[in-house]
């Protein structure tokens, strides 16, 4: 569970860490997660939603095959599992947890030197868009993530996201606008 909120947040993280606006809109789009586990060959697939916005937080919710939810405002991070069961996730006892939000609301807030400290940042111009490659720095963060890699078709406007974790996983979403 613990790898699954991780790269949850790390969603959020990615979603709007190289936002050149240092305040953001916001972001809300429907994705499908496509999760490739070492030893098996059937990747797993699910779809849902994420929302960004500076007034309600982060929201990640898959929708199908099954139902997770995770929100984080401020402070406060909650999540409800697939059971039903809701939690509250006190960042104070999750040290991981508090690490990764800081990290996110500095990179929300469009504060790049502090997401430099974490991360070493590749911006590669494509035909329309960037592509970004995030490599974490020594330390807690590189113990579970390789690598993430950000196409978008203009900053802070996600079409795809990759995590290349340390277990051999990979996470690859591609987000589907929900404005019209």
């Amino acid at each position: 569970m613990k790898c699954l909120l991780l790269s949850t947040l790390l969603l959020g993280l990615a979603a709007q860490a190289w936002a050149v606006d240092p305040t953001p809109a916001g972001f809300d789009s429907k994705f499908v997660q496509i999760r490739k586990l070492p030893g098996f060959s059937t990747p797993l697939v699910s779809h849902g939603v994420m929302r960004f916005d500076q007034s309600h937080g982060f929201h990640w919710e898959i929708t199908d095959p099954y139902r997770y939810v995770f929100d984080m405002d401020g402070d406060a991070a909650s999540e409800i599992l697939p059971d039903g069961t809701r939690r509250k996730l006190d960042p104070a006892q999750t040290p991981w947890l508090a690490a990764v939000q800081h990290i996110i609301v500095t990179s929300l807030s469009g504060d790049r030197e502090s997401l430099a400290h974490y991360f070493d940042i590749a911006v590669t111009p494509l035909a329309k868009g960037d592509r970004v490659d995030l490599k974490p720095k020594p330390g807690p963060m590189a113990e579970a993530i390789l690598a993430i890699h950000v196409t978008e078709s203009a900053p802070g406007h996600p079409l795809e996201i990759a995590i290349d974790e340390t277990s051999g996983d990979r996470m690859d979403i591609r987000f589907i606008s929900s404005a019209p």
